[in-house]
């Protein structure tokens, strides 16, 4: 039988990734909204705050091309071993520290192993995805990231009520890290044919390649609104008088789920394009309508905009870069394309959040939204109909 006959969404395979996925970023939401609080209680200002959680973010986009083009190389699942396994040790290295100095180190350190299994883990979906169900796997499979976005930072917030619950938080953070660690190595592993063969240092001749640079960009545009929307929104909402925004976060996450099950498929059937476009024009309708924002009602509304145009538009620019690379080169080409992820939330923290401190949050919003379109209007003159078409990387 081939790829495409045998593909089942039951598999034991895919079954198994899905659950390394989930386990490996309960993980990592463990620690989100409880480190900026752990800085704190070793004696770290703001600014050291700002510096412990940027270290980790920037060390995982820096490196995380290189780690792509390794797993192209030496295989998924080493990578994908390497990142779950230090992520077992940095959480219980944490709770030995007594000052901030070694944090800075441990958390590039432990950003180097989130890059590893993003990048491995990235190219082993789109390897294990047939070419005509490509952008339903891979929406399925991101479902996996956002149900554990959904549950683990509210379980750290309810365990951390004091100083002392932090190491009994680290040590879950490391039994999750340990469950992704034992489905990775219950994977078969997947090396691409003719990949050791490949000369090493191409990850930026295939990331300038227009297939993979222009959805880059795209996402980059949709992700600084993002970044300055998780960033600011709690800030924002109470402004207008609505304290329990966690109301969004539910909403978000709900409709970001049905968006990636049901438009990967869509995607699959019409097309990359007609389902990116649309859907960016959705998202940059929720993140205009944030200054109108005065009741729950209207949060619902724009949680749901927001989670359907994101949940749709990010894994359908992922499959159109699989579409469009050959095997041997997925790790190369989906460590450049997720950092821009990475990227432009730290932009939209940082660039609009400079614009909402100066300004006022609603024309920070606004700028965002323009800036979505900016992303539709670029994609669209840069990628024509027929160059999103499915391409070489069957």
């Amino acid at each position: 039988m081939t790829k495409e006959q045998n593909f089942s969404l039951w598999s034991r395979d895919f079954i198994l990734i899905c659950m390394a996925n989930f386990f490996y970023f309960g993980s990592f939401y463990f620690l989100i909204p409880t480190m900026p609080q752990y800085v704190a209680i070793l004696g770290g200002s703001p600014e050291q705050v700002g510096l412990v959680m940027g270290a980790f973010t920037a060390a995982a986009v820096v490196v995380r091309p290189y780690f792509g083009q390794n797993a192209d190389r030496r295989g998924r699942k080493l990578f994908m071993l390497l990142g779950s396994g230090f992520f077992i040790f940095f959480p219980i290295l944490y709770s030995l520290m007594a000052s901030i100095a070694p944090l800075y180190l441990a958390r590039v350190l432990h950003g180097f192993a989130h890059a590893s299994f993003l990048a491995a883990s990235a190219a082993y979906i789109a390897d294990m995805a047939p070419p005509h169900r490509r952008g339903e796997v891979i929406g399925i499979y991101g479902t996996s990231n956002v149900v554990a976005m959904a549950l683990f930072p509210a379980i750290s917030t309810a365990v951390v009520k004091g100083p002392g619950d932090f190491p009994f938080l680290f040590t879950l953070s490391a039994l999750s890290a340990a469950a992704a660690f034992l489905c990775v190595v219950f994977l078969r592993d997947i090396l691409p044919q003719g990949s050791r063969d490949l000369p090493p240092g191409r990850t930026l001749q295939v990331g300038l390649r227009r297939p993979v640079l222009v959805p880059s960009l795209t996402l980059f545009a949709g992700a600084t609104s993002y970044g300055a929307i998780v960033t600011f929104l709690p800030l924002f909402a109470p402004q207008r008088g609505l304290k329990d925004f966690g109301l969004f976060f539910t909403v978000y996450a709900a409709s970001t789920i049905l968006s990636r099950v049901v438009v990967g498929r869509l995607s699959d059937r019409i097309g990359r394009r007609k389902v990116i476009l649309p859907f960016m024009a959705v998202l940059a309708v929720g993140v205009g309508l944030l200054p109108s924002l005065y009741s729950m009602a209207m949060l619902a509304l724009i949680a749901l905009f927001i989670g359907f145009g994101f949940g749709a538009f990010m894994p359908t620019l992922n499959a159109l870069v699989v579409d469009h690379t050959p095997p041997r080169e997925r790790g190369s080409a989906l460590g450049f394309f997720t950092s821009f992820m990475d990227v432009g939330i730290t932009a939209g923290a940082m660039g609009l959040g400079f614009i909402g401190g100066s300004l006022g949050y609603p024309l920070m919003f606004y700028v965002g939204a323009v800036l979505i379109v900016t992303g539709l209007l670029f994609f669209a003159a840069a990628m024509k109909p027929e160059q999103a078409a499915k391409g070489i990387g069957g």
